[in-house]
């Protein structure tokens, strides 16, 4: 294994919190029984794996846990060919994974459906009851009450003591984001609500329209900005301390935001355009200003975002996303169970070692391999959480 000078060091210089003991103690009574150890990576590399805060600013799972009632709580397998769309997380194959916690998104049927929307979702809205706000509460207190049922295993985080709880104490620290404002209908109370039931992250648009934002997704929009209701809208996240996620909004709306927003952001899931050139990757231009806004970038692992390749294909993007805009931009934003296919060697959660790997050898840095697998994601989230 060929990997940077700076990763050369002794083993005795990895440091390891209570909780990393704990998970690697919990990892040997259960050794035999079914959890994946991944023979084929160095030992040192899982070390320094575990060592490290790893997070995901978005993963899909609520969706199929409300339409389907998937468990997250039990150990799946992903069921389709090329492990498509969906049984892609659980909490099982996270801890196993060493993923210490993520923004889970919440996907809701607007009540009006637009052309726009994406031909998979106006198909799910035929099929699954719900909309709206109802449908985004519904989705909160569904997360709420799977942390309550699994105490010993999740946490719905609220701000950033119960974050550094759950990480402390190797509970999944579980963030619910909203995709999209068609999510609180146009209304600030509606937000305040979902404030109350536990919503910490809102994506300003999905793949429609709605009446704070246009999507980068329908050319037809590509001149729109924010609405008057978009605007009062970021003003009212910052002061709820709710991180504005900007992953879908249109070039014009990403403009708009850089002008109005205090605090850092997020754009939970997408990639380079200059790396593989499709409608929902952000451009050079746009990378470095969200850098210099103190913002972070989630790399998607979706082919669609990456383009062809295995790992070697995030790892290009998060190379790109480097140069352009430095250490502190870079994140995970995986879009597991959102309907993605994944490149090769990320089927699952459970690829995430092999990305750690696939990075050291590549020559990172240890310090920059932490920010991307979650350093960056969670400074962001403590600052903007309070």
């Amino acid at each position: 294994m060929e990997m940077g000078r700076e990763w050369r060091q002794p083993r005795a210089e990895l440091r390891f919190s209570r909780r990393h003991f704990l998970l690697a103690s919990a990892g040997g009574l259960v050794a035999g029984c079914g959890r994946p150890s991944w023979p084929d990576l160095p030992a040192e590399v899982l070390a320094f794996h575990r060592e490290s805060a790893v997070f995901d600013l978005h993963i899909d799972t609520l969706l199929w846990q409300r339409f389907l009632a998937y468990d997250m709580a039990e150990r799946h397998q992903p069921i389709f060919p090329s492990s498509a769309f969906a049984w892609q997380m659980d909490l099982p194959r996270a801890r196993d994974a060493g993923l210490d916690g993520a923004v889970l998104g919440i996907v809701v049927t607007p009540r009006k459906v637009r052309p726009e929307q994406l031909w998979a979702l106006k198909i799910h809205a035929k099929i699954e009851s719900g909309v709206g706000i109802d449908q985004t509460l519904e989705t909160l207190d569904l997360l709420q009450s799977i942390a309550g049922r699994h105490g010993d295993a999740i946490v719905h985080v609220r701000n950033a003591a119960d974050l550094d709880q759950a990480l402390e104490t190797g509970r999944f620290a579980a963030l619910a984001g909203l995709e999209g404002a068609h999510g609180i209908e146009g209304c600030l109370d509606n937000l305040r609500k979902t404030w109350e039931h536990g919503l910490r992250m809102l994506g300003l648009v999905h793949f429609q329209a709605n009446a704070a934002a246009s999507p980068m997704t329908a050319p037809g929009f590509d001149g729109e900005g924010l609405t008057d209701f978009g605007i009062g809208l970021l003003a009212e996240l910052e002061r709820l301390r709710i991180v504005i996620d900007i992953a879908h909004l249109n070039r014009v709306g990403v403009d708009d935001v850089l002008r109005r927003v205090q605090r850092p952001f997020v754009v939970s899931h997408s990639a380079c355009h200059g790396v593989h050139a499709t409608p929902r990757n952000l451009s050079d231009a746009q990378i470095s200003a969200i850098a210099e806004r103190g913002g972070v970038l989630g790399l998607a692992v979706g082919r669609s975002f990456l383009g062809p390749g295995g790992i070697d294909a995030f790892v290009a993007h998060a190379e790109h996303a480097r140069k352009v805009g430095g250490e502190e931009v870079l994140a995970i934003g995986s879009d597991w169970d959102g309907g993605i296919i994944p490149v090769p060697g990320l089927e699952d959660v459970g690829g995430l070692p092999h990305l750690t790997h696939a990075l050291l050898d590549a020559g990172w840095k240890t310090e920059a391999v932490r920010k991307l697998l979650g350093g960056n994601a969670l400074r962001v989230l403590r600052e903007v959480l309070g």
